[in-house]
């Protein structure tokens, strides 16, 4: 009854919060359908990010003109994706402060400015074939721990228990346990 008073009244935050509540990933699914189509992309990027549709949050950003805070986002979540955001910032910037454009540095470009890219471009791609599975709520205290770690530490760590650090983006020489790495944990549905 919630929901039905919810939808016909259109509140959105609403529904973001009862679907989040109960772990409705296809409810959720429906509603950043509908905040995109209402514009209302507060609530599409949360839903978005809630079901770990990374990608579509950056679009959104992009689409939005929120390109700084698409950067940010590429940064923290799909570093492959920073040197594109970047590049689509530079140009948007250039218009404004041709100086400012200038200043951003690219990954490709200049790697020695961004800390552990390596490592994060690895755990990207070993996080990444986990995105959009959902765990049970009843699975939320195995993985309750897993919820403040930081991968890229952790990433370090295990690597220097096996050897170097990888050379290059999937040079890993060997398998990582991907249920430690799992976003999965920081989804409950």
């Amino acid at each position: 009854m919630a929901e039905e008073c919810l939808s016909h009244a259109m509140d959105l935050s609403g529904l973001l919060l009862l679907y989040s509540a109960f772990g409705d990933a296809e409810g959720i699914t429906r509603l950043a359908s509908l905040a995109k189509e209402q514009g209302k992309n507060n609530v599409a990027f949360l839903c978005l990010f809630l079901l770990g549709k990374l990608e579509d949050c950056l679009h959104l950003l992009v689409d939005s003109n929120r390109i700084p805070e698409a950067a940010l986002m590429a940064r923290s979540y799909l570093p492959s994706k920073v040197s594109e955001i970047v590049a689509i910032w530079k140009k948007d910037l250039n218009k404004v402060n041709p100086k400012a454009a200038e200043s951003l540095a690219d990954p490709e470009e200049y790697s020695n400015l961004f800390e552990d890219w390596q490592v994060a471009l690895a755990v990207e791609s070993n996080v990444a074939q986990n995105r959009g599975t959902y765990l049970s709520a009843e699975e939320y205290p195995v993985h309750a721990e897993k919820l403040n770690v930081n991968l890229v530490e952790a990433f370090k760590s295990m690597q220097a228990d096996e050897g170097d650090l990888p050379l290059e983006n999937g040079d890993l020489g060997h398998e990582l346990d991907n249920t430690w790495f799992s976003p999965r944990s920081l989804h409950v549905a």
